[in-house]
């Protein structure tokens, strides 16, 4: 316990809202950014403390409801990724905007905000700057309450160069010069969601026609000149938009969905609310030369991807040991879509034979439960395994099979629309 407190932040503060403004430089590999938070002060409290990796926090402030401005002393906690504001006057409960400004680097790490690189097709370096938080490292990008529980509403501005194409989780909703060779991009507020999830990217990219599914534009996004690739991911996302939708009786819960390729990904895919990201290769396709295998790859990753949005976005684990409950889910589910999309490839069939590692592994004496205590980042970590999605998954079609297909859609149906 003491080590999971150490990690944990107190919960004298509570984030709402978060007004989000960076500004990526790709040729220097550095960003800087400002932040607004609504916050809920709980209780009064002199100092505010939040995470922060890998960032350099320049100057907090907190003003109160009354206009008040109270400055902030900061102390860089680089072991707990935190930082700690020291107010210089008791700030009393109520709301707040509490306001920071920072810098930090585009780093070569695949995590945070990072420099993805490629080579064009001149054989000339290119950069896209790419989010990837899950599972701790918003922190990396902004400074924030960064634990799945603490949801907060996101507004996102890129301020980026002009001939860059900026997205982030929902829609552009503006777009001005600043009049020296960059805009401002500003988006559409999202539904709460935990810091992990929050994703944005800028760089030279090009994007298929908006595809309407049930009133939800569904883009796949691509480097330049990759756009015959995209045709099978397409059809993967526009009806696994239609299936979640109609199984899980809840409609998509954001306003578009963008599926982006990113050629420098250390993740399979990630989860982002509405810009979901992918290796290039479980995304792009040749339609001419794909096997069959291949196509199932990435029907199932898209899949397993779009069942996200309900299962860990919308309903969301307070904390990492519950990890299970989002990726289990979406790896069942996945198959559950992708049966349907595609019956004669008969994925059932091979389901339990491609459940084998968890199997393998559960069988050591060293083996744990779908469910096991987290206490630290590097323990969230150590999650993403084969026992939480394979074996969680297995253990969700065990049920499914004991309760009978209709009872099982029932009780998901029951639990989404309780926890949403």
């Amino acid at each position: 316990m003491a080590e999971e407190q150490e990690h944990r932040l107190p919960r004298t503060v509570i984030p709402r809202r978060y007004e989000l403004t960076l500004a990526p430089d790709l040729p220097a590999a550095t960003f800087g950014g400002q932040a607004v938070i609504a916050v809920d002060v709980v209780e009064p409290v002199s100092q505010v403390v939040l995470n922060a990796a890998d960032l350099e926090v320049d100057e907090a402030w907190l003003v109160d409801a009354a206009g008040n401005r109270r400055s902030a002393s900061i102390t860089h906690d680089a072991v707990g990724e935190r930082v700690c504001l020291e107010l210089d006057s008791v700030a009393e409960a109520g709301p707040a905007f509490l306001h920071a400004r920072f810098r930090g680097v585009l780093n070569d790490q695949l995590r945070g905000f990072y420099r993805s690189t490629y080579r064009d097709a001149a054989g000339e370096e290119q950069v896209l700057a790419v989010t990837q938080f899950e599972s701790t490292s918003a922190r990396r990008a902004f400074p924030c309450w960064d634990e799945p529980d603490l949801k907060a509403v996101f507004s996102i501005t890129l301020v980026v160069s002009d001939g860059l194409t900026a997205l982030a989780n929902t829609k552009q909703v503006s777009e001005e010069p600043t009049g020296d060779g960059r805009r401002r991009v500003s988006f559409a507020d999202t539904m709460p969601l935990s810091t992990y999830l929050v994703g944005f990217i800028v760089g030279d990219l090009e994007m298929t026609e908006p595809v309407d599914v049930d009133g939800v534009p569904l883009r796949v996004v691509h480097l330049p000149g990759k756009g015959a690739l995209a045709a099978f991911a397409e059809e993967c996302g526009a009806f696994g938009i239609k299936f979640f939708a109609e199984y899980f009786g809840i409609p998509y819960p954001s306003d578009k969905l963008d599926l982006v390729a990113i050629p420098d990904f250390a993740a399979g895919a990630m989860e982002n609310l509405g810009l979901v990201t992918f290796r290039e290769a479980l995304l792009l396709v040749d339609p001419a030369a794909a096997t069959q295998a291949e196509e199932l790859v990435i029907a199932n990753v898209v899949s397993h991807e779009i069942a996200h949005m309900w299962f860990g976005d919308l309903v969301t684990m307070r904390w990492w040991n519950g990890l299970w409950l989002k990726e289990a889910f979406a790896t069942f589910m996945a198959t559950v879509c992708t049966n349907a999309m595609k019956p004669e490839w008969r994925v059932w069939d091979t389901f339990g034979l491609d459940r084998t590692a968890a199997l393998e592994t559960d069988a050591l004496e060293s083996t744990r439960a779908i469910e096991y205590p987290v206490h630290s980042p590097h323990d969230a970590e150590g999650m993403y395994d084969v026992l939480t999605y394979e074996k969680g998954a297995a253990v969700l079609r065990m049920l499914e099979q004991y309760l009978g297909a209709d009872q099982f859609r029932a009780g998901v149906q029951a639990y989404l629309a309780k926890h949403a």
